[in-house]
């Protein structure tokens, strides 16, 4: 009988370990296979999984058979295979293309030594065995590229087993061997999966070096025969395909190294052949995996930038592409499985964000899908970029920034005044499409884009605060608010949303502002507080579910408009005390009138049932 006893420690391992000394200090760690859904900042892994998976050795039976020659016919058929079979045994190692074995990097578990060379273990008298042995490749990044894996074949018998030997050390030289580029491109990694390789027979007079089978082909296509296969010319006598095979799984696990091409290529844009193959690399990128892009992001946002400011791009003709990309990215950063990479992207954004003459590149990729937000090629994009507006105005924000620190050190004056007033004059142009959309009513289905802008509207606000001052704040806020058209449902929900955020922001807590927004706030919600009236909400010969929907969003929106004025009277009330504004008497009158008139929502207010407060 075994007794096992388990405990759970919580908390990252260094300060686990740390903390349990006597229970873990000699303990190895084991990580996880494969990263988690969210990849910590900092987390730095360069880990390749090899899973020595089944094989076929047709040539070990007929070369191996040990049945008397008197005894057949007279054997039993499964008799006959057992002792027509071998004892295989598959010897891994990594070797350069010098063909050198590359020491101690194969792990074949935690807590185990390191190793040069792997021995699978060996199944007695067996043609067709299934492994399923796992291995860890450790290799240094700047050494992946130039390796490969090297598998040999030999026949183990039961005089080497009884003296302890290895397999790769007996004196029996392999009857077969076979090969894996980890970059089989010589551009991106071993792709993950499955990876039938074609066993090459091995010649006691061929010395097994790179220069006698690199270059043929290692992997055995779906539905191809081995002797088929199209050797190169200079390796058909030292290269020669047998019938056997055997299949390996892989599986990368690596901030340092990627298998996607796309993502490689965007990554090395600048040794690319053409334009023509960017833009394809461009259009591709938003199939790269999630998790594949997190790991390389400020690498991406680079390679983005870079292109979209250099000479490549200089008829501005890739700027759709490279907004769509960036999009994509901030879309994903913004995926709560990935909030952790938020900070990440701010410190990029303020820190390491140098493409001062991105505004306006950004500013018009945008606008053309705001131009016509209803056709199905700029539908999706466009919502997609919404989602993210609130990044996007601040890398917009941001390279204006950046760009008045060259003006200011060029002379500034009033060359730096014509290019504030031309960026403010870009900035309103791109708010005023989204007015022009917020206006739409044609398709009904425009609605959900709507409700996006609605929805991140007050995420830009901070970002506009930055160009415009408090007065024309209020009247980029204005524009948004009546450009409206008859909002209903949850349109309508997300509107007196957008009102709160308003009245709980900066621009609640400045008084020039404050005097404006008390009287706009109280004629946007006005419309939405009082007695709900059945008969304009609801239709006669709607349905009793309709009826019941209409009467919950009232309740609803009503709900929101009584937390609305709440806020204001709070903020309100909080003004009036303040020792400033005792000792001014015209800031103490402003704000009295300020509450004055939010007050005269009171009659309305009354008919409000005290149940839905």
């Amino acid at each position: 009988m075994i007794a096992v006893t388990c405990k759970a420690f919580h908390g990252d391992a260094p300060t686990v370990i740390r903390e349990n000394p006597s229970l873990l200090q000699d303990v190895p760690t084991t990580s996880r296979l494969g990263f988690p859904d969210a990849v910590f900042p900092g987390d730095v892994r360069n880990e390749v999984y090899i899973k020595l998976w089944s094989g076929e050795f047709f040539s070990s039976a007929s070369t191996g058979s040990t049945t008397p020659r008197g005894l057949i016919g007279r054997v039993p058929s499964f008799a006959g295979a057992l002792a027509s079979a071998r004892n295989v045994q598959v010897t891994i190692e990594v070797r350069t293309r010098t063909g050198q074995a590359i020491e101690n990097v194969i792990s074949s578990g935690s807590g185990e030594p390191p190793l040069t060379r792997f021995d699978s273990m060996v199944f007695y008298r067996n043609n067709n065995p299934t492994y399923g042995e796992l291995i860890k490749l450790l290799l240094p990044t700047d050494h992946m590229q130039h390796c490969h894996l090297f598998f040999t074949f030999r026949h183990r018998t039961a005089k080497e087993r009884g003296n302890g030997a290895r397999g790769s050390d007996a004196g029996e030289r392999p009857f077969a061997f076979a090969y894996l580029p980890l970059f089989p491109d010589n551009r991106a990694f071993l792709q993950d999966g499955s990876h039938t390789l074609v066993l090459y027979r091995a010649d006691k007079n061929t010395n097994l070096t790179p220069e006698t089978y690199y270059g043929a082909p290692p992997v055995l296509p779906a539905g191809q025969r081995p002797e088929l296969l199209p050797v190169p010319q200079h390796l058909v006598r030292t290269a020669v395909p047998g019938p056997d095979s055997l299949t390996i799984r892989s599986f990368l696990c690596s901030t340092k190294v990627t298998q996607n091409p796309e993502l490689l290529g965007l990554l090395h844009w600048e040794q690319l052949a053409d334009k023509p193959e960017l833009c394809t690399i461009l259009s591709k990128f938003t199939f790269v995996g999630e998790v594949e892009i997190v790991k390389f992001l400020r690498d991406i946002f680079d390679s983005l930038f870079s292109i979209l400011i250099g000479h490549i791009n200089e008829e501005g003709d890739m700027d759709d592409l490279i907004f769509n990309a960036l999009v994509t990215v901030l879309g994903i950063v913004q995926d709560r499985r990935f909030n952790n990479f938020q900070p990440v992207l701010d410190v990029y954004i303020d820190k390491h964000f140098t493409c001062a003459a991105a505004a306006s590149h950004i500013i018009h990729a945008f606008n053309r899908l705001l131009a016509n937000p209803a056709s199905p090629d700029t539908a999706s994009p466009l919502r997609n970029a919404l989602k993210v507006w609130h990044y996007v105005l601040r890398f917009i924000v941001r390279a204006r920034e950046l760009q008045r620190v060259k003006e200011a050190s060029v002379g500034g004056g009033a060359t730096s005044e014509h290019f504030e007033q031309a960026f403010k004059k870009e900035m309103s142009v791109h708010l005023n499409e989204v007015n022009k959309l917020m206006a739409s009513t044609r398709p009904e289905s425009i609605i959900g884009t709507q409700t996006l802008a609605v929805q991140h509207f007050n995420s830009i606000v901070p970002d506009l605060a930055k160009t415009f001052n408090s007065i024309e704040l209020v009247t980029i806020v204005t524009n948004f608010a009546n450009s409206i058209a008859a909002p209903k449902g949850r349109l309508l929900i997300w509107k007196l949303i957008m009102y709160l955020h308003i009245v709980k922001g900066f621009l609640f807590e400045n008084l020039v502002s404050r005097s404006l927004l008390v009287e706009l706030v109280v004629a946007w919600i006005k419309p939405y507080v009082g007695q709900y009236d059945e008969y304009a909400h609801v239709q006669p010969s709607d349905l009793e579910t309709a009826k019941d929907n209409s009467r919950i969003a009232w309740l609803e929106s009503t709900r929101l408009c009584v937390t609305i004025v709440a806020v204001m009277l709070d903020r309100l009330q909080a003004s009036l005390i303040h020792p400033a504004t005792i000792v001014d008497r015209r800031l103490h009158r402003q704000e009295q009138e300020n509450v004055e008139y939010i007050l005269s929502l009171l009659p309305r207010s009354v008919f409000v049932p005290y149940w839905c407060c």
